[in-house]
């Protein structure tokens, strides 16, 4: 059962049985967003309309590869961090910001919470402004409370469909709440060992008074990538290809290959250390889906080979 959202008023629909027939990569024919037709009756989906973009990570499924599609037909991803309680965790901003570049959906992260840690929002806000993001660092805070950008995440959230992701106990449904008034969701505080507890129990639409759609999602431990290809990875990282012209090899992927120009700039700082592991660990998960079943050690780069000096 789903609910369809038809000329305002919300149903509760079932899905035709053909939708579940023909096994596709994606884990739930279905997802939160998507637009559909429903059958002659009204009473029932039957058929899901094409998507102008979805945001997605690896399923937890085991055997195969699946994908599990977060949300649909969204037009800005805000990757959520708090700076503090919870720690900020990198690799997730990383694996969401890398899934939003992949489809072309523009995105932003939210720096929550500024105001418990000011000396760590401004050290995650640099790196990330060196990597071209976009950065909106709040505070909802009484005395502390960010006005101007918070005015700016409203602003943004009333002209896109956008979709909300980040760690549980990041502020998600707090920064909802302090934006758009009226809209009460849910909020939570952490547990003992300062991890988030889920508030926000499943994806759901919300549409904005004044215009504008929201997908609230429940928190993310981690957000692995689906189906990402090791030559592909590093066009999801804009500062390390960037350098790729001047490695000397055309498919450097920049882990020991000769006259690597990303290494060196990790460790002149010019590339952030954390977004370089980040890569470090895709790369190793991009590796894994490459390598033939029964087969071990390192796998070649795609299109096979050896390693080519650029011309």
């Amino acid at each position: 059962m789903c609910h369809v959202e038809v000329d305002g008023q919300t149903l509760q629909l079932p899905l035709a049985g053909k939708l579940f027939e023909t096994k596709t990569h994606e884990k739930r024919p279905l997802a939160v967003g998507d637009r559909v037709v429903l059958d002659p009756t009204g009473k029932a989906i039957d058929a899901i309309l094409p998507r102008t973009s979805q945001l997605h990570r690896r399923a937890a499924t085991e055997g195969e590869e699946r994908a599990q599609v977060l949300a649909a037909n969204v037009s800005l991803v805000f990757a959520v961090a708090s700076v503090t309680e919870p720690p900020f965790q990198p690799e997730l901003v990383d694996g969401l910001l890398a899934a939003a570049a992949r489809e072309k959906i523009p995105a932003a992260l939210v720096l929550t919470k500024c105001d418990l840690d000011p000396a760590a929002a401004a050290k995650w806000a640099a790196v990330y402004q060196a990597s071209g993001v976009r950065i909106l660092a709040v505070s909802t805070a009484p005395g502390h409370r960010t006005e101007d950008t918070l005015a700016e995440v409203g602003k943004l959230l009333h002209e896109n469909r956008s979709v909300l992701c980040g760690l549980s106990g990041a502020g998600k449904s707090t920064l909802l709440n302090a934006v758009v008034p009226g809209v009460q969701l849910r909020t939570g505080a952490l547990n003992h060992i300062r991890q988030g507890r889920h508030t926000t129990t499943h994806t759901e639409l919300i549409p904005l008074p004044g215009g504008g759609h929201v997908l609230d999602t429940p928190g993310v431990r981690n957000f692995h990538l689906f189906c990402v290809g090791t030559q592909e990875l590093q066009f999801l990282f804009p500062e390390i290809a960037a350098l790729l012209p001047n490695c000397e090899y055309r498919s450097c992927l920049h882990e020991d290959e000769a006259n690597c120009a990303v290494r060196p700039a990790v460790q002149k700082g010019v590339i952030p250390v954390s977004r370089y592991r980040s890569y470090q660990t895709m790369l190793a998960h991009a590796h894994e889906a490459e390598r033939p079943p029964g087969k071990s050690g390192k796998p070649q780069p795609r299109g096979g080979g050896r390693w080519r000096p650029r011309r």
